[in-house]
């Protein structure tokens, strides 16, 4: 078995080591070493990176038999290397996870939410919870006691005990192994089973900060940040609301009643253009209504509306609805393609709307649905000039 130097000595950078086993895989060379303090993927813990002499330490994890490879990006020479820790990770690695278990620790004591996983992320890592639902002032308390015993700066240690020796801890819940149990103990805060890497005190992790939290599968998923990385997201956060708060003039302390103001005018603003597009739509629809073409009773409104969205054709489409025995029949472009509508007046039974879109809409190689009175449809994009005789056709018009 690989001799493990980070289960005893977390802080450890650089280290002497002997290979022993070289393979060569699919994604690379890989080496096993006679001792190593590079850390494996490994519950929820992101592996190691560094070098072997000059050799990138690309990937660590942990075989079937318990051994540790290193994947490379290049074979090492010879047989002896100094193997070196890429430590700002590590150190990452170490606030994160140790972390955890003060935020683990604290939702249990402050209420009663005991932890089922924990995930560490490059970016964000998070615990998942044995709980229906967590208020966010019900967080903001557990953020204040985990960040309180961090500044009181309790001692970490690591113990490996025997199953039958675990009584004299008081582990947060039942370890998932047996036999030898390594043990992180944060003294008067948590105890759990372990096998990752962490700081030495917990004044070490600075800062935990909640980032979100969501329901999952029953029960709560907390994001969290800690030490270093909480630090940047609260400057990038920071920066932000910097510059809002310089776009708006107002105080930081404003932006809540400032972006209030903004929605109710951006609300009302919305409300009076939709009543200008609106009587837009009637304008329009009554200057289509005069020009069309007239058989017997009937009006034919057809119509490849420019510069407009598939919205305001329907506004037109629903206006002309309204007039005496009226069928409309009309198409815009957008972005996706062409878009057609088919609107009938009450007064016109006879007319299936259905079945002219479709005759409009075959031409074009689009497909379309709906009502006898109303319908629409789609095709690809196409010139106006095509759109327009598909439109004639549809009705009967050369």
């Amino acid at each position: 078995m690989t001799e493990r130097l980070y289960y005893t000595d977390s802080t450890l950078r650089e280290f002497n080591a002997r290979i022993v086993d070289r393979a060569d895989g699919e994604r690379g060379p890989a080496v096993q070493l006679d001792r190593t303090a590079f850390y494996p993927t490994s519950g929820g813990q992101p592996h190691d990176t560094g070098k072997l002499n000059d050799v990138s330490v690309l990937d660590v994890w942990e075989d079937e038999c318990g051994e540790v490879w290193h994947l490379v990006d290049r074979a090492p020479a010879g047989d002896e290397v100094r193997g070196e820790i890429d430590w700002d990770r590590r150190f990452d690695h170490m606030q994160q996870h140790s972390g955890q278990h003060l935020l683990s620790g604290a939702f249990v004591r402050v209420i009663d939410a005991p932890t089922i996983s924990f995930h560490l992320g490059t970016d964000e890592s998070h615990i998942d919870l044995n709980v229906a639902d967590i208020s966010w002032e019900q967080a903001s308390l557990v953020e204040a006691d985990v960040n309180r015993v961090i500044w009181e700066n309790h001692p970490v240690e690591i113990h490996v005990l025997d199953e039958s020796e675990l009584h004299k801890v008081p582990l947060r819940r039942p370890p998932q192994v047996t036999g030898k149990i390594r043990v992180v103990w944060m003294r008067d805060c948590d105890a759990a089973a372990c096998g990752g890497t962490h700081v030495s005190e917990t004044g070490a992790v600075g800062l935990v900060k909640i980032t979100r939290l969501e329901h999952y599968k029953g029960g709560m998923r907390a994001g969290f940040l800690c030490g270093w990385r909480a630090l940047r997201h609260y400057q990038r956060v920071l920066r932000g609301v910097q510059q809002v708060s310089a776009d708006l003039s107002v105080h930081q302390d404003e932006l809540g009643d400032a972006v209030g103001r903004l929605q109710e005018e951006q609300r009302e603003a919305r409300r009076e253009l939709r009543a200008v597009q609106g009587q837009l739509a009637a304008v329009e629809a009554m200057q289509l209504w005069e020009r069309a073409m007239e058989q017997g009773d009937e009006r034919k409104v057809i119509a490849f509306l420019k510069d407009r969205s598939f919205e305001q054709a329907l506004a037109v489409a629903a206006h002309l609805s309204g007039l005496p025995r009226t069928l409309a029949l009309l198409a815009v472009s957008e972005a996706k393609g062409t878009r057609l509508v088919c609107q009938r007046s009450e007064d016109l039974p006879e007319v299936d709307a259905v079945s002219v879109l479709r005759s409009a809409m075959d031409p074009l190689g689009g497909r379309g649905g709906g009502r006898p009175d109303l319908a629409q449809g789609g095709s690809g994009p196409h010139p106006p000039q095509v759109i327009e005789e598909a439109l004639r056709s549809a009705v009967g018009e050369e």
